[in-house]
């Protein structure tokens, strides 16, 4: 009897969303999985370089059999550096999708998927809520294409704070809750924990507080390896120095645990909001 309260106990606080460091997949049985297919994880992301963010992790899913692809939503096409000499328009968007191929690459993903949106979405132009529309319409024929049983994209923080970010996530958790899709799959936000990022820390990025990041990854030095290559893939969005330095930082800071925010809604009826 004593053995069975504890099961129960220990089956009661998993259900929770209260569990220990786990593997995003594993405790989402889907249809594909249950044929023997490859589980599916597509990231959702807003400029060819965004998934740099949330590389190791990606890697580190790719390397255990899971079909891991990256939905890009605008063509970067503004990204202009002062060192890559490459001026805003069609030569930067043809520079930067190869540069995204390349480092779908060598993070061990499928070929990235653009989206194709202009950079900014066209919002100095007044064209912002045409550019939503379409992405509303590429993220829906994604969910029912693919079928993923995971969905990673920005949470509110958008790691860098960049409107594209915010914008991208923010649609795609709205065609997300908008129905039930095949397959059941979950959604995920990336984040870095509040605390994490410092004052004298090297780079700046908006964090969430760490009881939000339920879902914790543990990575090894292989993800980061991969991760490193991914970077120096993107010659035209960052100088060989923080080509080396970055993913170092991004290593350091995780201290090889990836966390993520699932997307929660409560399943049981209520009739209060303090109940």
């Amino acid at each position: 009897m004593k053995f069975m309260v504890t099961r129960i106990i220990l089956v009661l606080f998993i259900i929770s969303g209260h569990s220990t460091p786990e593997n995003l997949l594993a405790r989402m049985p889907s249809r594909e999985k249950q044929k023997g297919k490859s589980p599916i994880l597509l990231a959702i992301f807003a400029h060819p370089d965004d998934e740099l963010l949330t590389g190791a992790a990606l890697a580190h899913y790719a390397a255990k059999n899971a079909k891991v692809y990256v939905a890009i939503a605008t063509d970067g096409a503004l990204g202009t550096t002062d060192f890559a000499n490459i001026p805003a328009g069609s030569r930067l968007v043809a520079a930067r999708q190869e540069e995204m191929k390349c480092s779908a690459k060598a993070l061990g993903l499928e070929p990235p998927i653009f989206i194709g949106l202009p950079d900014q979405m066209n919002a100095a132009t007044g064209g912002l809520p045409a550019q939503l529309d379409t992405l509303r319409r590429a993220v829906s024929s994604l969910l029912t294409t693919l079928k993923p049983d995971v969905i990673v994209t920005f949470g509110a923080e958008g790691w860098t704070g960049h409107p594209d970010h915010l914008l991208t996530g923010t649609i795609v958790t709205e065609v997300f809750a908008s129905r039930q899709w095949p397959g059941n799959p979950k959604l995920y936000f990336s984040a870095l924990p509040t605390g994490s990022i410092t004052k004298t820390s090297w780079a700046k990025y908006r964090t969430v507080d760490s009881s939000y990041l339920t879902i914790k990854v543990s990575l090894d030095e292989a993800d980061y390896l991969k991760l490193r290559a991914a970077f120096n893939c993107h010659q035209s969005q960052y100088r060989e120095t923080v080509r080396q330095k970055l993913p170092v930082f991004l290593e350091n800071t995780q201290n090889h645990v990836a966390m993520f925010r699932p997307f929660l809604h409560n399943k049981v009826i209520g009739n209060s909001l303090f109940e």
